[in-house]
């Protein structure tokens, strides 16, 4: 009998999955076209907040100098437990200055970020030197992509 041993983590490869049996692709989603809303609930505030934060430390970035928050969030359902995280990570960014569209716009996905940032160049609102924080999250893989922008 052949035992798998679980390599450490910095071992670890990538593997295609063409190297998987059908069972492990069932057992892994590997050709899921859906998302575990319960999985995503649970991880994706926490994980790409810690991320974020030690994102900023590393930068040498404080919150306080970003004018303008722009979280792309898929419902109104995740603006409270980001805006608890931070907190609680110790780098709120105050809801006044967090700029969405999701109200007006709606989740559209990709574009979202993009309309977002159209909307508040367009706005008047903002000044040269100013600082614009782009939080985009792709939840399929529970992956941040940050976005630091300063106003020219």
């Amino acid at each position: 009998m052949h035992v798998r041993r679980k390599q450490p983590e910095r071992r670890r490869k990538l593997v295609s999955w063409k190297n998987h049996s059908p069972e492990e692709w069932l057992e892994n989603s590997t050709f899921a076209i859906k998302q575990d809303v319960k999985l995503l609930d649970k991880h994706i505030v926490k994980l790409g907040t810690e991320k974020l934060a030690e994102t900023l430390r590393k930068r040498g970035v404080n919150p306080r100098d970003i004018a303008f928050l722009l979280p792309h969030i898929s419902s109104e359902h995740f603006r409270k437990p980001l805006d608890r995280e931070m907190k609680d990570q110790g780098i709120q960014i105050p809801q006044e200055r967090w700029f969405t569209n999701l109200s007006t716009v709606g989740n559209i996905g990709s574009a979202s970020i993009y309309l977002m940032m159209e909307e508040l160049f367009y706005s008047g609102r903002l000044d040269r030197g100013m600082k614009i924080l782009a939080l985009v999250p792709d939840s399929s893989r529970f992956s941040y992509a940050f976005v630091l922008m300063t106003v020219c």
